[in-house]
C-alpha cells in the first residue's frame, strides 16, 4: 500500500494536487505535524518503505522517480513473501 502523508498543508491545496496528477493511493493530512515527527523526517519528500509488519525497511530523502525499472524491481522484491 501506499500512503501520502502531507504536513502542514491545507486540505483544498492536497485534494488539488492529488487530482492534478491522477494519484490514486489514499493522503493523511498531518496537521500537527505527528506523523513527521514519529518517523523523524529530515525533510521534504522523504520515503519510508515500511513492511507488512510495520518495520522500516528503507528511507530515503528527496526526489524518486516511482516508475523507473529499478524501483520498480525493487518495491516487487520486497512485497515477495519472506523465503
Amino acid at each position: 500500500m501506499v500512503l501520502g502523508v502531507n504536513m502542514h498543508e491545507a486540505r483544498d491545496r492536497v485534494k488539488t494536487y492529488v487530482a492534478k496528477h491522477r494519484l490514486t493511493f489514499p493522503h493523511l493530512l498531518d496537521t500537527e505535524a505527528k506523523v513527521t515527527s514519529m518517523f523523524a523526517v529530515p525533510g521534504t519528500p522523504t520515503t519510508f518503505l515500511i513492511d507488512r509488519e510495520g518495520q522500516v525497511l528503507g528511507a530515503g530523502v528527496g526526489y524518486r522517480n516511482w516508475a523507473s525499472p529499478a524501483v520498480q524491481r525493487l518495491v516487487e522484491s520486497l512485497l515477495q513473501p519472506a523465503q
